[in-house]
């Protein structure tokens, strides 16, 4: 059975560090745009152009960047948010992203990790910020959603950035992105704990 985050009449989407707002966002991430102003006017017309009023969008943190107050911060959240055409947002919570309840309420529902089953083969999806090495159920074929690394980080098993630097600034639909890694391998991961010697330092290492 699909999780209630799944159930939309629509289609679900997902992406990652949009960072808006943050002044230096396109200097930083080598993005394609004169100022943040465009960025965001850029950002948003190129999502509204795939997702619409029955669609989720699952955003796997940063959507603001690195700049001013909480108050500052959930200000622009909401607006940007109102200018979306998704039917339902997301979040799952990145470092820009303030755990306070100014914030929070923007969104739909906030996740620090999110993690729900799709398809008829009921696969699990693990969403964080972060890129794992080791998820729940990897060594199963579970699948991996990430962000924060704005396409810097070689791609292992069944993970994936979804972040906008990696996907031409748009929303993945999630369909997408299950087949695609569907056709990968699973991750080899190390041996058990109880197979391998464990790793003991000294003060000194």
């Amino acid at each position: 059975m699909k999780e209630p985050i799944l159930e939309v009449p629509g289609r679900t989407f997902v992406t990652a560090d949009t960072h808006f707002g943050q002044p230096d966002a396109c200097a930083s991430f080598n993005r394609p745009f004169p100022d943040t102003a465009a960025m965001q006017d850029e950002i948003i017309a190129r999502f509204n152009a795939v997702i619409g009023p029955n669609d989720l969008l699952i955003h796997l943190g940063d959507f603001v960047g690195d700049q001013g107050s909480t108050k500052e911060k959930a200000r622009l959240a909401a607006s940007l948010c109102e200018r979306l055409d998704a039917g339902r947002i997301v979040l799952v919570r990145g470092n820009h992203d303030p755990d306070r309840p100014r914030y929070r309420e923007v969104f739909d529902a906030v996740h620090d990790l999110l993690e729900f089953r799709i398809g008829a083969d009921d696969h699990r999806v693990v969403c964080s910020h972060y890129p794992m090495r080791s998820w729940r159920g990897n060594r199963n074929g579970s699948l991996h959603l990430y962000g924060h690394t704005h396409g810097r980080l070689e791609e292992a098993g069944r993970s994936t950035d979804v972040g906008v630097d990696s996907w031409g600034f748009r929303p993945i639909l999630l369909d997408d992105l299950v087949s695609m890694l569907l056709a990968r391998e699973i991750l080899a991961i190390p041996p058990s704990r109880s197979q391998q010697q464990p790793i003991r330092r000294g003060l000194g290492d």
